[in-house]
Protein backbone atom coordinates (compact mmCIF):
# COMPACT_ATOMS: atom_id res chain seq x y z
CA UNK A 1 0.00 0.00 0.00
CA UNK A 2 1.24 3.62 -1.02
CA UNK A 3 0.11 6.74 0.27
CA UNK A 4 -0.09 9.51 -2.49
CA UNK A 5 0.91 12.98 -0.97
CA UNK A 6 -0.46 14.93 -3.66
CA UNK A 7 -3.98 13.47 -3.47
CA UNK A 8 -4.26 12.68 0.00
CA UNK A 9 -5.10 9.14 -0.09
CA UNK A 10 -3.98 5.61 -0.26
CA UNK A 11 -3.92 3.52 -2.90
CA UNK A 12 -3.05 -0.04 -3.63
CA UNK A 13 -2.60 -0.02 -7.42
CA UNK A 14 -1.88 -4.30 -7.64
CA UNK A 15 -4.96 -4.80 -6.02
CA UNK A 16 -7.47 -2.91 -7.73
CA UNK A 17 -8.60 -6.29 -9.82
CA UNK A 18 -8.62 -8.18 -7.06
CA UNK A 19 -11.10 -5.52 -5.39
CA UNK A 20 -13.35 -5.13 -8.55
CA UNK A 21 -13.47 -9.33 -8.55
CA UNK A 22 -14.56 -9.29 -4.91
CA UNK A 23 -16.93 -6.60 -5.41
CA UNK A 24 -18.51 -8.24 -8.70
CA UNK A 25 -18.95 -11.57 -6.53
CA UNK A 26 -20.33 -10.40 -3.67
CA UNK A 27 -23.38 -8.37 -6.02
CA UNK A 28 -23.86 -11.80 -7.56
CA UNK A 29 -24.26 -13.49 -4.67
CA UNK A 30 -26.47 -11.34 -3.27
CA UNK A 31 -28.32 -10.76 -6.66
CA UNK A 32 -28.86 -15.10 -6.56
CA UNK A 33 -30.26 -14.96 -3.33
CA UNK A 34 -33.10 -12.17 -3.76
CA UNK A 35 -33.76 -13.83 -7.23
CA UNK A 36 -34.31 -17.57 -5.47
CA UNK A 37 -36.35 -15.94 -2.35
CA UNK A 38 -38.57 -13.96 -5.19
CA UNK A 39 -39.12 -17.54 -6.70
CA UNK A 40 -40.21 -19.26 -3.89
CA UNK A 41 -42.73 -16.47 -3.37
CA UNK A 42 -44.44 -16.48 -6.66
CA UNK A 43 -44.40 -20.58 -6.81
CA UNK A 44 -46.49 -19.96 -2.80
CA UNK A 45 -48.68 -17.48 -4.71
CA UNK A 46 -49.43 -19.50 -7.20
CA UNK A 47 -50.57 -22.48 -5.22
CA UNK A 48 -53.16 -20.58 -3.75
CA UNK A 49 -56.48 -20.24 -4.49
CA UNK A 50 -57.81 -16.97 -6.85
CA UNK A 51 -60.86 -16.35 -4.60
CA UNK A 52 -62.01 -13.41 -2.56
CA UNK A 53 -63.14 -15.52 0.33
CA UNK A 54 -61.65 -18.01 2.03
CA UNK A 55 -64.63 -20.25 2.71
CA UNK A 56 -67.16 -21.06 0.57
CA UNK A 57 -70.79 -20.80 1.42
CA UNK A 58 -72.60 -24.03 0.97
CA UNK A 59 -75.50 -23.68 -0.96
CA UNK A 60 -78.22 -26.21 0.59
CA UNK A 61 -82.36 -26.19 1.19
CA UNK A 62 -84.82 -24.08 2.65
CA UNK A 63 -83.78 -25.77 6.23
CA UNK A 64 -80.57 -23.33 6.29
CA UNK A 65 -82.06 -20.10 5.22
CA UNK A 66 -82.52 -19.17 8.76
CA UNK A 67 -78.99 -21.36 9.90
CA UNK A 68 -76.25 -18.24 10.88
CA UNK A 69 -73.71 -17.70 8.50
CA UNK A 70 -69.61 -18.77 9.14
CA UNK A 71 -67.99 -15.12 8.54
CA UNK A 72 -66.07 -15.10 5.74
CA UNK A 73 -63.20 -12.84 5.15
CA UNK A 74 -61.94 -11.16 1.73
CA UNK A 75 -58.43 -12.00 0.84
CA UNK A 76 -55.98 -8.59 0.62
CA UNK A 77 -58.50 -6.77 2.28
CA UNK A 78 -57.60 -5.41 5.71
CA UNK A 79 -58.61 -1.79 7.72
CA UNK A 80 -55.79 0.25 8.66
CA UNK A 81 -54.83 -0.03 12.78
CA UNK A 82 -54.40 3.10 14.71
CA UNK A 83 -51.61 4.59 16.14
CA UNK A 84 -51.45 2.33 19.02
CA UNK A 85 -51.13 -1.27 17.49
CA UNK A 86 -48.57 -3.05 15.43
CA UNK A 87 -45.14 -1.61 16.91
CA UNK A 88 -42.29 -3.76 16.84
CA UNK A 89 -38.64 -3.87 18.51
CA UNK A 90 -36.26 -5.96 16.88
CA UNK A 91 -32.64 -6.86 18.36
CA UNK A 92 -30.65 -9.10 16.02
CA UNK A 93 -27.32 -10.49 16.07
CA UNK A 94 -24.85 -11.63 13.41
CA UNK A 95 -20.90 -10.70 11.70
CA UNK A 96 -20.38 -8.34 8.97
CA UNK A 97 -17.45 -7.69 6.75
CA UNK A 98 -15.98 -4.32 5.26
CA UNK A 99 -15.27 -4.02 2.16
CA UNK A 100 -14.00 -0.49 1.23
CA UNK A 101 -11.81 1.28 -1.15
CA UNK A 102 -9.23 0.74 -1.16
CA UNK A 103 -9.36 -2.91 -0.43
CA UNK A 104 -6.54 -4.16 1.05
CA UNK A 105 -4.58 -7.27 1.24
CA UNK A 106 -7.46 -9.53 2.95
CA UNK A 107 -10.61 -11.61 1.41
CA UNK A 108 -13.63 -11.47 2.88
CA UNK A 109 -13.69 -13.91 5.86
CA UNK A 110 -10.38 -12.00 7.60
CA UNK A 111 -12.66 -8.81 7.83
CA UNK A 112 -15.49 -10.12 9.50
CA UNK A 113 -16.26 -8.95 12.93
CA UNK A 114 -19.38 -8.68 15.48
CA UNK A 115 -22.47 -6.90 14.73
CA UNK A 116 -25.33 -6.31 16.63
CA UNK A 117 -28.38 -4.34 15.33
CA UNK A 118 -31.32 -2.96 16.68
CA UNK A 119 -34.51 -1.98 15.23
CA UNK A 120 -38.06 0.13 16.47
CA UNK A 121 -40.41 0.23 14.02
CA UNK A 122 -44.11 0.12 12.89
CA UNK A 123 -46.49 -1.80 10.10
CA UNK A 124 -48.92 1.25 8.45
CA UNK A 125 -50.59 -1.75 6.68
CA UNK A 126 -50.18 -5.46 6.21
CA UNK A 127 -47.81 -4.71 3.28
CA UNK A 128 -45.87 -1.09 4.24
CA UNK A 129 -43.93 -0.48 7.12
CA UNK A 130 -41.16 1.71 8.55
CA UNK A 131 -38.35 1.52 11.07
CA UNK A 132 -35.17 3.43 12.85
CA UNK A 133 -32.23 1.17 12.85
CA UNK A 134 -28.69 1.30 15.33
CA UNK A 135 -25.92 -0.41 14.06
CA UNK A 136 -22.43 -0.82 15.56
CA UNK A 137 -19.14 -2.23 17.34
CA UNK A 138 -16.10 -3.03 14.86
CA UNK A 139 -15.04 -3.76 11.60
CA UNK A 140 -11.25 -3.64 10.10
CA UNK A 141 -10.25 -1.12 7.34
CA UNK A 142 -7.72 -1.40 4.66
CA UNK A 143 -4.91 -1.70 6.76
CA UNK A 144 -7.07 -4.89 9.04
CA UNK A 145 -7.45 -2.20 11.99
CA UNK A 146 -10.33 -2.68 13.96
CA UNK A 147 -12.09 0.07 14.58
CA UNK A 148 -15.45 0.95 16.10
CA UNK A 149 -18.50 2.49 14.55
CA UNK A 150 -21.85 3.24 14.89
CA UNK A 151 -24.78 3.76 11.82
CA UNK A 152 -28.20 5.46 12.38
CA UNK A 153 -30.69 4.69 9.46
CA UNK A 154 -34.16 4.73 8.66
CA UNK A 155 -35.77 2.23 6.46
CA UNK A 156 -38.74 1.31 3.78
CA UNK A 157 -40.36 -2.06 4.62
CA UNK A 158 -42.14 -3.86 2.35
CA UNK A 159 -43.44 -7.24 3.52
CA UNK A 160 -43.87 -9.11 0.18
CA UNK A 161 -45.51 -12.14 1.55
CA UNK A 162 -48.30 -10.03 3.59
CA UNK A 163 -51.51 -11.97 2.07
CA UNK A 164 -50.30 -15.33 2.57
CA UNK A 165 -51.45 -18.13 4.88
CA UNK A 166 -53.00 -15.65 7.25
CA UNK A 167 -54.94 -16.71 10.56
CA UNK A 168 -57.58 -14.52 12.20
CA UNK A 169 -56.05 -11.67 12.64
CA UNK A 170 -54.47 -10.83 9.54
CA UNK A 171 -51.09 -12.38 10.34
CA UNK A 172 -49.12 -14.23 7.52
CA UNK A 173 -46.84 -17.11 8.84
CA UNK A 174 -43.82 -16.46 6.54
CA UNK A 175 -42.34 -13.09 5.73
CA UNK A 176 -40.26 -12.03 2.90
CA UNK A 177 -39.12 -8.51 3.76
CA UNK A 178 -37.40 -6.17 1.63
CA UNK A 179 -36.28 -2.62 2.58
CA UNK A 180 -33.93 0.49 1.45
CA UNK A 181 -32.81 3.08 3.65
CA UNK A 182 -30.90 5.94 4.58
CA UNK A 183 -28.63 7.46 6.81
CA UNK A 184 -25.73 8.32 8.92
CA UNK A 185 -22.68 6.22 9.69
CA UNK A 186 -19.65 7.36 12.14
CA UNK A 187 -16.20 6.47 12.59
CA UNK A 188 -15.27 7.00 16.68
CA UNK A 189 -11.84 6.21 15.54
CA UNK A 190 -11.74 8.69 12.67
CA UNK A 191 -9.51 11.23 14.70
CA UNK A 192 -7.87 9.36 17.15
CA UNK A 193 -4.68 8.22 14.62
CA UNK A 194 -3.00 11.90 14.42
CA UNK A 195 -2.68 12.73 10.59
CA UNK A 196 -4.24 9.54 9.54
CA UNK A 197 -7.69 10.93 10.78
CA UNK A 198 -6.96 14.57 8.83
CA UNK A 199 -6.58 13.32 5.54
CA UNK A 200 -10.63 13.47 5.00
CA UNK A 201 -12.98 16.16 6.42
CA UNK A 202 -16.42 14.13 7.05
CA UNK A 203 -16.91 12.16 10.32
CA UNK A 204 -20.62 11.22 9.87
CA UNK A 205 -20.90 10.34 5.99
CA UNK A 206 -24.17 10.22 4.39
CA UNK A 207 -25.07 6.18 3.48
CA UNK A 208 -27.33 3.79 1.73
CA UNK A 209 -29.29 1.01 3.52
CA UNK A 210 -30.41 -1.82 1.71
CA UNK A 211 -30.94 -5.92 2.03
CA UNK A 212 -34.09 -8.20 2.96
CA UNK A 213 -35.47 -9.84 5.95
CA UNK A 214 -36.96 -13.40 6.53
CA UNK A 215 -39.75 -13.90 9.04
CA UNK A 216 -40.83 -17.12 10.86
CA UNK A 217 -44.01 -16.15 12.92
CA UNK A 218 -43.81 -18.16 16.31
CA UNK A 219 -46.47 -16.35 18.18
CA UNK A 220 -48.95 -13.27 17.57
CA UNK A 221 -46.55 -11.48 19.38
CA UNK A 222 -43.35 -12.87 18.69
CA UNK A 223 -41.40 -13.41 15.38
CA UNK A 224 -37.67 -14.95 15.12
CA UNK A 225 -36.20 -13.05 12.22
CA UNK A 226 -33.13 -13.35 9.74
CA UNK A 227 -31.48 -10.39 7.70
CA UNK A 228 -28.85 -10.09 5.30
CA UNK A 229 -28.47 -6.05 4.69
CA UNK A 230 -25.64 -4.02 3.36
CA UNK A 231 -24.22 -0.29 3.44
CA UNK A 232 -22.63 1.67 0.92
CA UNK A 233 -20.84 5.28 1.81
CA UNK A 234 -18.18 7.30 0.99
CA UNK A 235 -14.58 6.18 0.29
CA UNK A 236 -13.68 8.32 3.14
CA UNK A 237 -15.63 6.66 5.71
CA UNK A 238 -11.89 4.80 6.80
CA UNK A 239 -10.02 7.61 6.13
CA UNK A 240 -8.49 5.90 3.25
CA UNK A 241 -10.52 7.35 0.15
CA UNK A 242 -11.76 10.07 -1.14
CA UNK A 243 -14.86 12.07 0.24
CA UNK A 244 -16.77 13.27 -3.01
CA UNK A 245 -17.33 9.62 -4.31
CA UNK A 246 -19.38 6.13 -2.82
CA UNK A 247 -16.70 2.75 -2.35
CA UNK A 248 -17.19 1.69 1.22
CA UNK A 249 -19.50 -1.23 1.85
CA UNK A 250 -20.50 -2.90 5.28
CA UNK A 251 -22.48 -6.52 4.70
CA UNK A 252 -24.22 -7.93 7.35
CA UNK A 253 -25.65 -11.82 8.08
CA UNK A 254 -27.84 -11.43 11.19
CA UNK A 255 -30.48 -13.18 13.44
CA UNK A 256 -32.64 -12.41 16.68
CA UNK A 257 -36.23 -11.77 17.63
CA UNK A 258 -39.10 -9.53 16.85
CA UNK A 259 -41.12 -8.27 19.46
CA UNK A 260 -44.54 -6.88 18.71
CA UNK A 261 -46.03 -3.96 20.96
CA UNK A 262 -49.25 -2.77 21.26
CA UNK A 263 -52.33 -4.87 19.41
CA UNK A 264 -51.11 -7.12 17.11
CA UNK A 265 -53.00 -8.02 14.21
CA UNK A 266 -54.97 -6.05 11.62
CA UNK A 267 -59.13 -6.07 11.76
CA UNK A 268 -60.37 -8.14 8.51
CA UNK A 269 -62.88 -6.75 6.62
CA UNK A 270 -65.99 -9.62 6.26
CA UNK A 271 -67.40 -10.66 2.73
CA UNK A 272 -70.54 -9.91 2.44
CA UNK A 273 -71.58 -11.60 -0.69
CA UNK A 274 -72.81 -14.69 1.65
CA UNK A 275 -75.17 -12.67 3.43
CA UNK A 276 -76.59 -11.14 0.34
CA UNK A 277 -77.06 -14.11 -1.34
CA UNK A 278 -79.06 -15.40 1.80
CA UNK A 279 -81.06 -12.31 2.24
CA UNK A 280 -81.75 -13.12 -1.56
CA UNK A 281 -83.01 -16.34 -0.91
CA UNK A 282 -85.08 -15.35 1.83
CA UNK A 283 -86.89 -13.09 0.35
CA UNK A 284 -88.08 -15.81 -2.56
CA UNK A 285 -89.05 -17.70 0.00
CA UNK A 286 -90.59 -15.12 1.50
CA UNK A 287 -91.93 -14.55 -1.72
CA UNK A 288 -93.57 -18.05 -2.28
CA UNK A 289 -95.44 -17.75 1.30
CA UNK A 290 -97.03 -14.93 0.20
CA UNK A 291 -98.52 -16.96 -2.74
CA UNK A 292 -99.13 -19.92 -1.22
CA UNK A 293 -101.28 -17.88 1.76
CA UNK A 294 -103.11 -15.68 -1.38
CA UNK A 295 -104.04 -19.53 -2.67
CA UNK A 296 -105.09 -20.64 0.51
CA UNK A 297 -107.19 -17.29 1.40
CA UNK A 298 -108.53 -17.22 -2.22
CA UNK A 299 -109.90 -21.19 -1.05
CA UNK A 300 -111.40 -20.63 2.33
CA UNK A 301 -113.19 -17.64 0.47
CA UNK A 302 -115.12 -20.58 -1.90
CA UNK A 303 -115.53 -22.89 1.12
CA UNK A 304 -117.52 -20.16 2.82
CA UNK A 305 -119.56 -19.08 0.13
CA UNK A 306 -120.41 -22.99 -0.54
CA UNK A 307 -121.72 -23.72 3.24
CA UNK A 308 -123.49 -20.28 3.11
CA UNK A 309 -125.19 -21.50 0.30
CA UNK A 310 -125.71 -25.15 1.63
CA UNK A 311 -127.27 -23.46 4.87
CA UNK A 312 -123.97 -24.82 6.89
CA UNK A 313 -122.12 -22.16 7.29
CA UNK A 314 -123.33 -21.24 11.56
CA UNK A 315 -122.07 -24.74 11.95
CA UNK A 316 -119.10 -24.95 9.96
CA UNK A 317 -117.87 -21.91 9.82
CA UNK A 318 -115.27 -21.50 12.76
CA UNK A 319 -113.69 -25.00 11.23
CA UNK A 320 -112.97 -22.75 7.41
CA UNK A 321 -111.71 -19.77 8.97
CA UNK A 322 -109.32 -21.89 10.98
CA UNK A 323 -108.43 -24.43 7.58
CA UNK A 324 -104.85 -24.58 6.50
CA UNK A 325 -103.60 -23.55 9.54
CA UNK A 326 -100.85 -25.74 11.09
CA UNK A 327 -100.78 -25.78 15.58
CA UNK A 328 -97.23 -25.25 16.40
CA UNK A 329 -96.32 -26.79 19.96
CA UNK A 330 -94.78 -23.54 20.54
CA UNK A 331 -97.33 -20.59 20.02
CA UNK A 332 -96.76 -17.12 21.42
CA UNK A 333 -98.72 -17.04 24.33
CA UNK A 334 -102.36 -15.34 24.46
CA UNK A 335 -104.25 -14.05 27.06
CA UNK A 336 -107.79 -15.75 26.94
CA UNK A 337 -110.50 -14.10 29.64
CA UNK A 338 -113.50 -16.84 28.48
CA UNK A 339 -113.07 -18.89 31.52
CA UNK A 340 -112.73 -15.94 33.76
CA UNK A 341 -115.95 -13.91 32.51
CA UNK A 342 -117.52 -17.26 32.65
CA UNK A 343 -117.31 -17.68 35.87
CA UNK A 344 -118.04 -14.33 36.88
CA UNK A 345 -121.26 -14.39 34.52
CA UNK A 346 -122.11 -17.51 36.58
CA UNK A 347 -121.50 -16.14 39.72
CA UNK A 348 -123.59 -13.08 39.38
CA UNK A 349 -126.18 -14.44 37.30
CA UNK A 350 -126.40 -18.36 39.00
CA UNK A 351 -127.87 -19.33 42.25
CA UNK A 352 -125.69 -21.34 44.65
CA UNK A 353 -126.72 -24.96 43.06
CA UNK A 354 -124.60 -23.52 40.23
CA UNK A 355 -128.11 -23.20 37.56
CA UNK A 356 -129.22 -19.89 35.91
CA UNK A 357 -132.74 -19.09 37.21
CA UNK A 358 -133.07 -17.14 33.83
CA UNK A 359 -132.38 -20.26 32.09
CA UNK A 360 -134.73 -22.13 33.65
CA UNK A 361 -137.69 -20.20 33.09
CA UNK A 362 -136.64 -19.16 29.25
CA UNK A 363 -136.69 -22.79 28.69
CA UNK A 364 -140.27 -23.51 30.16
CA UNK A 365 -141.70 -20.78 28.27
CA UNK A 366 -140.20 -21.93 25.25
CA UNK A 367 -141.73 -25.57 26.25
CA UNK A 368 -138.92 -27.83 26.67
CA UNK A 369 -139.58 -29.72 29.29
CA UNK A 370 -136.29 -31.68 30.84
CA UNK A 371 -136.87 -35.06 31.83
CA UNK A 372 -135.12 -37.30 34.98
CA UNK A 373 -132.17 -38.22 32.70
CA UNK A 374 -131.35 -34.78 31.33
CA UNK A 375 -131.60 -32.64 34.89
CA UNK A 376 -129.40 -35.76 36.09
CA UNK A 377 -126.87 -35.07 33.63
CA UNK A 378 -126.60 -31.46 34.21
CA UNK A 379 -126.77 -32.13 37.94
CA UNK A 380 -123.75 -34.36 37.79
CA UNK A 381 -122.08 -31.85 35.20
CA UNK A 382 -122.33 -29.43 37.75
CA UNK A 383 -121.10 -31.86 40.63
CA UNK A 384 -117.96 -32.45 38.76
CA UNK A 385 -117.25 -28.19 37.46
CA UNK A 386 -117.96 -27.42 41.36
CA UNK A 387 -115.03 -30.42 42.31
CA UNK A 388 -112.77 -29.40 39.92
CA UNK A 389 -112.42 -25.76 40.79
CA UNK A 390 -112.40 -26.66 44.39
CA UNK A 391 -109.38 -28.57 43.71
CA UNK A 392 -106.54 -27.47 45.06
CA UNK A 393 -104.74 -27.89 41.73
CA UNK A 394 -107.83 -26.82 39.41
CA UNK A 395 -107.06 -23.61 37.36
CA UNK A 396 -109.91 -20.57 37.26
CA UNK A 397 -109.86 -19.92 33.37
CA UNK A 398 -106.84 -19.51 30.92
CA UNK A 399 -103.92 -18.53 32.75
CA UNK A 400 -102.65 -14.81 32.29
CA UNK A 401 -99.86 -13.65 31.29
CA UNK A 402 -97.59 -10.66 31.63
CA UNK A 403 -94.30 -9.73 29.36
CA UNK A 404 -91.06 -7.91 30.06
CA UNK A 405 -88.51 -6.00 28.99
CA UNK A 406 -85.32 -8.11 28.52
CA UNK A 407 -83.23 -8.08 31.88
CA UNK A 408 -85.32 -6.06 33.70
CA UNK A 409 -88.74 -6.40 35.98
CA UNK A 410 -90.32 -3.38 33.43
CA UNK A 411 -93.51 -4.37 31.40
CA UNK A 412 -93.00 -4.29 27.93
CA UNK A 413 -96.32 -2.65 27.55
CA UNK A 414 -97.69 -0.27 30.71
CA UNK A 415 -100.95 -1.18 29.29
CA UNK A 416 -100.88 -4.41 30.93
CA UNK A 417 -101.67 -2.59 34.26
CA UNK A 418 -105.39 -2.99 33.02
CA UNK A 419 -105.04 -6.70 33.50
CA UNK A 420 -104.02 -6.73 37.01
CA UNK A 421 -106.67 -3.92 37.89
CA UNK A 422 -109.35 -6.99 36.40
CA UNK A 423 -107.55 -10.07 38.34
CA UNK A 424 -107.04 -8.51 41.18
CA UNK A 425 -110.58 -7.62 41.54
CA UNK A 426 -111.91 -10.92 41.34
CA UNK A 427 -109.34 -12.31 43.52
CA UNK A 428 -110.14 -9.66 46.28
CA UNK A 429 -114.20 -9.73 45.57
CA UNK A 430 -114.48 -13.83 45.76
CA UNK A 431 -111.09 -14.86 48.12
CA UNK A 432 -109.18 -16.21 45.31
CA UNK A 433 -106.07 -17.84 45.97
CA UNK A 434 -103.32 -16.45 43.32
CA UNK A 435 -99.86 -18.80 41.96
CA UNK A 436 -97.63 -16.69 40.26
CA UNK A 437 -95.09 -17.99 38.18
CA UNK A 438 -91.81 -15.86 36.49
CA UNK A 439 -89.69 -17.06 33.64
CA UNK A 440 -86.76 -15.32 31.45
CA UNK A 441 -85.42 -17.28 28.16
CA UNK A 442 -82.65 -18.83 28.48
CA UNK A 443 -81.13 -18.00 25.18
CA UNK A 444 -79.37 -14.86 27.11
CA UNK A 445 -78.33 -14.91 30.86
CA UNK A 446 -77.03 -17.44 32.89
CA UNK A 447 -78.73 -19.84 34.82
CA UNK A 448 -78.13 -18.09 37.94
CA UNK A 449 -78.73 -14.65 36.34
CA UNK A 450 -81.90 -16.21 34.44
CA UNK A 451 -83.48 -17.81 38.11
CA UNK A 452 -82.38 -14.37 39.83
CA UNK A 453 -84.57 -12.12 37.21
CA UNK A 454 -87.41 -14.74 36.88
CA UNK A 455 -87.90 -14.38 40.81
CA UNK A 456 -87.96 -10.44 40.62
CA UNK A 457 -90.63 -10.68 38.29
CA UNK A 458 -92.83 -12.77 40.44
CA UNK A 459 -92.16 -10.20 42.81
CA UNK A 460 -93.24 -7.56 40.77
CA UNK A 461 -96.49 -8.84 40.05
CA UNK A 462 -96.94 -9.95 43.52
CA UNK A 463 -96.23 -6.79 44.62
CA UNK A 464 -98.87 -5.15 42.26
CA UNK A 465 -101.90 -7.38 43.43
CA UNK A 466 -100.43 -6.48 47.08
CA UNK A 467 -101.13 -2.89 46.29
CA UNK A 468 -104.96 -3.37 45.20
CA UNK A 469 -106.14 -5.45 48.03
CA UNK A 470 -105.08 -8.89 47.26
CA UNK A 471 -104.34 -10.71 50.83
CA UNK A 472 -100.75 -11.60 50.56
CA UNK A 473 -101.57 -15.28 52.19
CA UNK A 474 -103.41 -15.98 49.42
CA UNK A 475 -100.70 -15.49 46.53
CA UNK A 476 -97.66 -17.94 45.95
CA UNK A 477 -94.45 -17.54 43.41
CA UNK A 478 -92.93 -20.00 41.52
CA UNK A 479 -89.60 -18.77 39.70
CA UNK A 480 -88.96 -21.13 36.68
CA UNK A 481 -85.36 -19.79 35.75
CA UNK A 482 -84.80 -19.98 32.31
CA UNK A 483 -87.10 -21.70 29.58
CA UNK A 484 -86.96 -21.65 25.60
CA UNK A 485 -91.10 -23.13 25.98
CA UNK A 486 -92.30 -20.38 23.33
CA UNK A 487 -91.87 -18.66 20.36
CA UNK A 488 -90.47 -15.93 19.67
CA UNK A 489 -87.62 -16.11 22.30
CA UNK A 490 -89.54 -12.23 23.85
CA UNK A 491 -92.34 -14.46 24.55
CA UNK A 492 -89.89 -16.30 27.36
CA UNK A 493 -89.65 -13.17 29.09
CA UNK A 494 -93.06 -13.20 31.22
CA UNK A 495 -95.08 -14.05 34.54
CA UNK A 496 -97.88 -16.01 34.44
CA UNK A 497 -100.87 -15.60 37.04
CA UNK A 498 -103.23 -18.30 37.60
CA UNK A 499 -106.34 -18.52 39.72
CA UNK A 500 -108.00 -20.91 41.90
CA UNK A 501 -110.18 -21.78 44.74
Amino acid sequence: MEYDRKKHRFFVPAFENQQQILVRNMFYKTTFIFVLSLASVVQTHASISKSDSLFDMEESGEASLLTPLRPAYLSSVTLGGDWRSNWFLNIQGGTSAFVGSPLGCADLFDRTRPVIQVNVGKWFTPAIGGRIAWQGMEFKDCQLETRKYRYVHADFLYNLTHDFCLNDQGLSRWDVIPFVGVGMIHNKDFQSNGNYGKMCGDTHPFAFSYGIQGRCRMTNRLYLTAEFSGMTTFRSFDAAGASNRFGDNMLNLSAGLSLTLGKPGWKRVIDARPYINQNDRLMEYCNRLKDRHVEDVRIIAEYHKILEIEGLLDIYGDSVEQKGMIASKRLFPKNNYSGLNSLRARMNDKGLNGRSENTQNSMKKSGYNQDERTENAIDGYKHDCLVSMNDSNGCIGAPVYFFFKIGTDELTEPSQLLNIEGIAGIAVKYGLKMKISGAADSATGTEAINCELSTKRAEFIKRLMIERGVDSRNITIHPIGGIDSFSPVTANRNSCVILSF
